[in-house]
């Protein structure tokens, strides 16, 4: 069979997603909200009629409209999933069984896992929701003027997101996971979860060696025991996030200090793990636009490379709540820059252009909800980001 490459993806066929809701689906880009099955029904899952017209689609040319992430990041030529995933996957397979495993899909051919660790996190971020931290979901229910800002009761309902720690699901883990070649473990702040090292090292050396490991963390901490084992993996990718830096970063990473994240990089950097991959990711949002350009600079002094993520939830939080001038601002800093990151300016660069004309009622919204979160935390949004980001002065 020869398949069609503007639509293939090997997910439907290699792949577990796992979300917060414990919920499995080919990825997390996907449109989730139709799949059905917990991880305990992995093999109902993976037989599903659903799943099967996928693969057909995908087979066929046709661009499933599940799948309109990636073909919305392509139509921009940036780097979809789908494309991270075949280069990923597709390489490491056995002559042949690619060829076998879409002719006959069977469950334990799969060997990609990314899995959200349930809302597990000791930060309490601005931009979240309670169902991907606990610390935020103590403080929004300790708070009514917090609470009215989530509305679906799956998201302010802490003992429907403690699934992770059942020993259930720590044997569904160690059943599944020594058979794979890719990990994805985010949460919640997966460096939290007391299982995570016994888990990890439970797969065998041989297959250590075969496997990528990929930690999404806010590195509060750093487990020393868990950074030993990576050495014995073939990869591991760590993607440490940071919104802006010094204040910025601390008032949006609420519980985290710019300092202990810059110690733990650096800490994580002095180890010199050749297999290692130290990687930054950077939420880009309408409260934190005005640091970029410090943070860039630090993280250009370390050679990190910074990923940017478009944040669109809450849709108040996008960058088309910031002014025009704000926006046309950065545009004329950034015009001859060429620095490490360009790749990263480049794009936020494109994405300021493309949603260049503020959306005032947008922006009403973004300073309402700072002002909520400032009134329980004793803070004040306009001691950290200009107000005429915001509002026209």
């Amino acid at each position: 069979m020869i398949l069609k490459k503007d639509t293939f993806c090997v997910a439907p066929w290699y792949s577990i997603f796992l979300g917060p809701d414990k919920k499995l689906a080919p990825c997390c880009k996907i449109r989730r909200n139709t799949y059905t099955h917990d991880y305990n029904e992995i093999k109902e899952y993976f037989d599903s009629n659903q799943l099967t017209d996928l693969r057909n689609d995908l087979l066929n040319g046709v661009k499933n409209k599940n799948c309109n992430s990636c073909w919305h990041a392509e139509k921009k030529n940036i780097d979809s999933l789908r494309l991270i995933s075949n280069r990923t996957l597709m390489g490491k397979l056995p002559k042949g069984s690619l060829q076998q495993q879409i002719e006959t899909p069977k469950v334990e051919n799969i060997n990609s896992f990314d899995l959200v660790l349930g809302n597990l996190c000791n930060l309490k971020c601005v931009m979240c929701t309670p169902n991907l931290s606990s610390q935020l979901m103590a403080e929004v229910d300790l708070n009514p003027q917090l609470k009215k800002r989530y509305t679906d009761k799956k998201i302010l309902n802490q003992s429907f997101l403690n699934w992770p720690k059942t020993d259930d699901f720590v044997e569904w883990c160690n059943k599944v996971l020594p058979q794979s070649i890719h990990i994805k473990f985010s949460g919640g702040e997966p460096f939290v979860i007391p299982w995570i090292y016994d888990v990890i090292e439970k797969i065998p050396d041989e297959q250590k060696a075969k496997c990528i490991l990929h930690f999404t963390t806010n590195l509060t901490i750093i487990n020393h025991k868990l950074i030993e084992c990576f050495k014995k993996f073939k990869e591991v990718w760590l993607s440490v996030s940071s919104e802006g830096s010094h204040n910025t970063f601390e008032y949006l990473r609420y519980g985290h200090k710019w300092e202990k994240l810059v110690e733990n990089i650096k800490l994580i950097q002095d180890k010199k793990i050749k297999n290692l991959m130290l990687m930054v990711n950077h939420v880009v949002q309408a409260p934190s636009y005005h640091s970029i350009l410090p943070m860039v600079d630090f993280f250009d002094s370390l050679e990190l490379k910074i990923n940017p993520i478009l944040l669109t939830t809450p849709a108040h939080f996008h960058i088309s709540s910031l002014t025009k001038e704000t926006k046309s601002k950065f545009l004329e800093k950034t015009e001859n820059y060429a620095g490490f990151n360009k790749k990263f300016i480049d794009y936020l660069r494109n994405i300021s252009l493309e949603h260049i004309d503020q959306n005032e009622s947008l922006a009403k919204e973004c300073i309402k909800h700072l002002e909520e979160f400032d009134m329980v935390r004793k803070n004040d949004w306009k001691k950290i980001i200009p107000v005429e980001n915001l509002l026209r002065v």
